[in-house]
């Protein structure tokens, strides 16, 4: 991977394993040092795959719902490099239930664990960061899905380039549906933010952009598929984290507000602007 991001000093959450370890891997292979956290143990592991790419690192085993504890990273990993360029607001959980059928106690202590890591923690990162994004310029990717925004929803992309995509012969509808209620919402709540944040730093030379894909081998889609094993279409880490790298890579002329989507059965690539990125603030360059 070419260095495109040589210098660039990078915080990523939930980064132990799956997307979050993908996208701190290939942060790094572009030429960004690397913050990382995880309430994983495992974080530590993270040094010796980003070592060969020359990046200083700094690792935290945290629970990002403890904001307490995520503020001292987040002032930790400014003080170590010297600021923040680039943030990846990655951590979130999955938490089911029948709307219909579920006691409303363990719908509510689903839907608070969802929204203390997906949306609470989320806009925690946000408001942590961006007072150092905003000091030299940079980017902030809010990690949201697919069902916000889906290949048919608000615009139908076509699947001329995707035939294999499962919903080739149909429009498909925003949500992953009734059992994933708290989850929607809450990335639903996610995609807000990066809207308002966009327009609040547009002036300030910092890009605010939110990242969603589909199906994808992590531990928390093997988790929440169980028995029903992986699709052959299910995407890979490492190929959504080369997406992440060229987003990144855009710079500050590079598209603002945009809801960048990947989805299964569609080539792994960055698309083009969305609806919503056409309608974002233009981005003033920091001198």
């Amino acid at each position: 991977m070419a260095r495109v991001l040589e210098g660039r000093r990078a915080l990523v959450t939930a980064a132990a394993d799956g997307l979050g370890r993908a996208y701190a891997v290939a942060l790094a292979q572009a030429g960004a040092h690397v913050a990382a956290c995880d309430v994983d143990p495992k974080i530590h592991e993270l040094a010796d795959a980003l070592a060969p790419n020359g990046a200083r690192t700094v690792l935290r085993v945290l629970d990002v719902a403890d904001t307490p504890a995520l503020a001292a990273f987040v002032a930790d990993a400014a003080q170590a490099f010297g600021g923040l360029d680039l943030v990846v607001n990655n951590a979130g959980v999955v938490g089911t239930g029948d709307p219909v059928r579920q006691p409303l106690d363990e719908a509510l202590a689903v839907y608070d664990r969802v929204m203390a890591v997906n949306l609470r923690a989320a806009f925690a990162v946000g408001r942590l960061t961006l007072p150092h994004l905003v000091e030299r310029g940079g980017d902030l990717v809010n990690v949201t899905t697919d069902h916000v925004h889906t290949c048919g929803f608000p615009t139908d992309v076509g699947h001329d380039d995707a035939p294999d995509c499962p919903w080739a012969h149909e429009r498909r509808a925003p949500t992953g549906g009734g059992p994933l209620d708290a989850y929607d919402a809450s990335k639903a709540g996610v995609e807000a933010l990066t809207q308002s944040w966009a327009r609040a730093v547009a002036h300030k030379g910092v890009r605010v952009n939110s990242f969603g894909m589909g199906a994808t081998n992590t531990p928390m889609y093997r988790g929440f598929q169980g028995d029903r094993g992986l699709s052959p279409l299910t995407m890979s880490p490492e190929a959504v984290a080369r997406v992440l790298v060229e987003l990144v890579a855009e710079g500050p002329s590079g598209r603002n507000a945009d809801s960048v989507q990947l989805w299964i059965g569609h080539p792994t690539v960055l698309p083009p602007v969305s609806l919503v990125g056409t309608l974002g603030p233009a981005v003033t360059p920091r001198p």
